[in-house]
């Protein structure tokens, strides 16, 4: 009976390793930065803003990406991509993503955290950003 048990517990383990889970219906894809949520527009380079730790994003005038630094200003960035999440491949290092939701049961959840595409281009992943 144990040998059954044990058996079945580490094949399922397996299997799940090896066979992704399907996403949630609700999970939708967003790759465009018109569908990034809370993204202050007209936002200038230098200018006070408040810091957090999700929805720091912003477009200036011209659309061009600004983040809400730790100091609390404006400061140029790579271009917002749209959404995507930590860890994952991402394809043009320095530009720039929300993840979704960040955290887990063990963590508190975080909605809009900023992610920063790093690594050589042939080799690239989402990490959290942390402007200074």
């Amino acid at each position: 009976m144990r040998r059954i048990v044990i058996g079945s517990v580490v094949v399922s383990g397996l299997l799940s390793a090896v066979i992704p889970l399907a996403a949630p219906a609700s999970a939708t894809s967003c790759h465009s930065p018109s569908c990034v949520p809370n993204v202050a527009q007209n936002v200038v380079a230098g200018m006070p803003c408040t810091p957090s730790p999700g929805f720091v994003f912003g477009f200036d005038a011209q659309k061009n990406t600004l983040i809400c630094a730790a100091s609390g200003v404006w400061m140029s960035t790579g271009p917002l991509v749209g959404e995507a999440a930590n860890s994952l491949p991402c394809t043009t290092p320095g530009t720039t993503a929300q993840e979704r939701v960040a955290g887990d049961e063990w963590e508190p959840k975080v909605y809009g955290v900023p992610l920063i595409c790093t690594g050589p281009a042939d080799w690239a992943h989402w990490t959290h950003f942390a402007p200074a």
